[in-house]
């Protein structure tokens, strides 16, 4: 895998440019954005890099081949073309995971079997034997992204999303991604200055990663990654990865920035679980967390930044009525002068129940929502 790669990185949609961003921050070259990604050119340490400090990306994937597709026939075809035996070894387990619809091809578990069996004949044609598979923990990841008369082939190289960070060891219901509460932090603009304060914060997904963006910690640490089980991954690449892991790791251990985010909830539980989850991500004593109601929000500063996913009504409580009611509270409280508001909102009359005009909106998905992250600056 020497030489220029070419990489995805993905991301919720909505999010791209704030991805794209920081994938130029890394040194990444011929940077595209894309629906739910952003392409570059990459070589093989970038490949680690990027799973290593990436905010916003879920995952970074290494294009293998784009072909065209009329039918099952033509996909096998195309599939059968990609040199395998330099990713994979028959000792190696693989899975396939598709995404999307190709001319007939309706099913994404049908593209999947064509190509896995295109992977399989392949490697028994060469080696007299092939893998096997596991969908449940593959060492080889293999994705497939399917168009209307196209598709393309990668290799997935961080393996679990990764939104998993290995910190989230207490959760609240419908807990935000970290990766989107990531992204929303630096889409905001924060400067790392002034406090930051998230009044309704649930699990504290987005107070932690705040608080591990302003100590300058990378995301990736505390876990493992698909490419460090590819059968190239050899002795160079390990050591090109420990020692980029030993520099994040030297970066984390600076003295913490002496401004604290502020993290509340009216929910005790939901603190509880904020603090054990700030612990976790060894940013515990950067949080100052306790139990309030946004709805009598009290800033703790002339100037700062308020970020919120308000609830979006489905277990609120008697339904419309008190979500209009907690809306126009929020309005009057979350928008103290000169400080700057980001709310996501995923009920399309908060913009109007919250009152005053946006200076900024951006469309987004959470999960399968439909949201916007919106901005008001005071």
């Amino acid at each position: 895998m020497a030489g220029r790669l070419d990489g995805l990185a993905t991301a919720a949609r909505g999010t791209e440019a704030v991805l794209a961003r920081e994938l130029r921050a890394l040194g990444a070259q011929e940077v595209h954005e894309e629906s739910g990604g952003v392409a570059f050119a990459a070589t093989l340490d970038l490949i680690f890099r990027a799973n290593l400090r990436l905010r916003s990306a879920n995952h970074v994937l290494l294009r293998l081949a784009s072909f065209p597709v009329a039918g099952p026939d033509e996909l096998y075809a195309g599939a059968s073309e990609v040199p395998w035996e330099e990713h994979l070894t028959v000792r190696s387990t693989f899975a396939v995971f598709a995404h999307g619809r190709s001319e007939g091809i309706g099913h994404t578990g049908f593209a999947a079997l064509k190509i896995k069996d295109a992977i399989a004949d392949r490697l028994r044609a060469r080696h007299g034997a092939r893998p096997d598979v596991d969908p449940r923990d593959p060492a080889v990841r293999v994705v497939a992204h399917l168009a209307p008369r196209s598709a393309s082939l990668f290799l997935d190289s961080s393996g679990d999303s990764l939104h998993r960070r290995g910190y989230r060891v207490a959760q609240t219901e419908a807990p935000l991604r970290e990766t989107l509460a990531a992204a929303i932090v630096l889409w905001s603009g924060w400067d790392r200055k002034r406090p930051l304060c998230d009044p309704m914060c649930g699990s504290g997904t987005i107070a932690v990663e705040a608080a591990l963006i302003a100590r300058g910690r990378a995301p990736g640490l505390e876990r493992r990654f698909g490419f460090q089980r590819w059968p190239a991954f050899g002795e160079r690449e390990a050591r090109a990865w420990r020692a980029m892991v030993q520099e994040a790791r030297e970066e984390a251990a600076t003295p913490e920035a002496p401004l604290p985010v502020w993290a509340s909830d009216v929910d005790r539980e939901a603190v509880e679980a904020t603090r054990a989850n700030a612990e976790a991500a060894g940013v515990g004593r950067m949080i100052r967390i306790s139990v309030a109601d946004a709805r009598r929000f009290e800033p703790p500063g002339p100037s700062g930044m308020v970020i919120a996913n308000p609830p979006y009504g489905e277990r609120l409580a008697p339904g419309a009525r008190a979500l209009t009611a907690l809306y126009r509270a929020l309005g009057r409280s979350l928008r103290p002068p000169r400080w700057v508001t980001v709310l996501l909102s995923g009920h399309p009359t908060l913009p109007r129940l919250f009152g005053g005009r946006p200076t900024s909106r951006v469309p987004l998905r959470n999960g399968a929502l439909r949201c916007e992250l919106l901005r008001w600056d005071t």
